[in-house]
């Protein structure tokens, strides 16, 4: 597990009620979407680079749209299944990717995803991000199980999975007809995981709990 995490969780208000829900990294937080976060989620969604290995990607204007729209939706479901927020440098308040956990119907898993603008890759804030989510998911929402999905050829995902101390359950061959670079194709996948019990052994280790 990394260095730098804060323990705490931190919900803020504005005069229009719950407006973020915040948690923090050491160079990073993470919070809800919010109507102006058009031009960030075009930023990444748009690059072909970034969405490769995405179906529904590179987005136009409209897909945009509907991607945030999607997620304000989300942040007032009664029983809310996605829980997908915008990721911003604490530095500078820019935001620069976004992270996210689908849970199962049960509330008792998630599936963990990321994207991130591509100024942005190589620093290290996907796995700063996603061991964030790998938190949030385990103490604040009390799962037992999250896993994490990639195309076989992702390399870079998948090193994220590894970086945050998921550990892999294997590998589907041609088992997902998906679009990959513009072209439908049957692809291969890789599963990565983590318990809870994993995750909190881990705390105690690194003497965080």
């Amino acid at each position: 597990m990394s260095e730098g995490f804060e323990k705490g969780f931190e919900i803020v208000f504005d005069e229009a009620g719950i407006d973020f829900v915040l948690f923090e990294t050491e160079r990073l937080f993470v919070r809800e979407y919010n109507i102006d976060d058009f031009d960030a989620v075009k930023a990444y969604a748009s690059d072909a680079e970034v969405t490769a290995y995405l179906p529904w990607g590179p987005a136009d204007d409209d897909t945009v749209q509907r991607i945030v729209a999607s997620r304000l939706k989300s942040q007032i479901e009664e029983a809310r299944t996605r829980f997908e927020f915008i990721v911003c440098l604490k530095a500078s308040g820019e935001a620069i990717g976004a992270v996210g956990l689908h849970l199962s119907d049960d509330l008792k898993q998630g599936d963990l995803g990321f994207i991130f603008n591509r100024r942005f890759w190589g620093n290290g804030y996907a796995s700063e991000a996603a061991q964030g989510m790998l938190r949030f998911g385990f103490m604040n929402l009390d799962l037992h199980r999250i896993t994490a999905k990639c195309d076989s050829e992702n390399l870079a995902s998948e090193a994220v999975m590894k970086r945050i101390g998921m550990r892999k359950e294997g590998e589907t061959k041609k088992s997902v007809y998906t679009k990959v670079r513009g072209k439908e194709q049957w692809r291969s996948e890789k599963l990565y995981a983590m318990l809870q019990k994993e995750f909190l052994n881990a705390l105690i280790e690194f003497g965080e709990l």
